[in-house]
């Protein structure tokens, strides 16, 4: 099965055709173990080190989100606000970033207290007006755009395409919170975004069963090493 052709439906409902190589279930099975065992040398070539971002539980998730955005990879989160806080703690002390003034009231609150005191110039913008967004880049020291659309509370929505366009242009990247949509209605990376996040406690996931969030990466690049480095650090 040539699982780069399969259309979206398909891999929801199929997990890409998963299935465990020893006992041939077609349900990945939760993993309780928090540590693998070394090999005699004191190396892990298995890969695994430790459950807290190794678990093999994370296995098939990450790699049917990853197939749904069109990413590079995925990883997810304990939760949406663990996901979402991730991307802003791989910048660095005195970057400026651009978030939308309509935007999940927690992050908002994080972005406004924790993130400013931490370092990080905040920058709140009507992300759905072109115009406000190019006005309010900063062209060297703009280092993230942070969208959300549609947006919560209001289901304000941003053209991801034009404003990725310009963000790329003054040297930033974007970042875009796709909670509401699910790749089922919009795949940001295909527009330009270079990253996406989810609360998949919400609409990802859909049973009100789950607290989770996941990040979906155009590229393997620093930023996304930076990014699980701070998953297996910070937890």
């Amino acid at each position: 099965m040539d699982k780069s052709k399969l259309s979206a439906a398909s891999i929801a409902a199929q997990a890409l055709g998963w299935i465990d190589p020893v006992t041939k279930a077609v349900t990945p099975a939760i993993h309780p173990s928090t540590t693998y065992i070394r090999d005699p040398d004191n190396q892990y070539r298995s890969g695994r080190i430790y459950a807290r971002d190794n678990n093999p539980s994370y296995d098939q998730a990450e790699a049917v989100l990853a197939a749904l955005e069109g990413a590079e990879g995925a990883a997810v989160f304990a939760s949406g606000m663990a996901a979402a806080t991730a991307v802003f703690l791989a910048l660095a002390p005195g970057d400026h970033v651009l978030a939308p003034k309509v935007m999940y009231w927690s992050l908002r609150n994080w972005l406004m207290t924790e993130a400013t005191r931490w370092g990080l110039k905040v920058e709140l913008v009507d992300t759905h007006d072109l115009d406000a967004v190019r006005a309010a880049l900063r062209p060297g020291e703009t280092k993230l755009v942070w969208l959300e659309t549609p947006a919560n509370p209001l289901w304000t929505v941003t053209d991801i395409a034009a404003v990725a366009e310009a963000a790329h242009a003054a040297g930033a990247r974007v970042a875009v919170d796709s909670t509401v949509a699910t790749p089922v209605l919009t795949r940001p990376l295909a527009l330009g975004a270079d990253l996406v996040m989810h609360s998949a406690t919400k609409y990802l996931n859909g049973h009100s069963d789950v607290i989770a969030g996941a990040l979906a990466t155009a590229r393997d690049d620093e930023t996304r090493q930076r990014i699980k480095r701070i998953r297996a650090e910070h937890g």
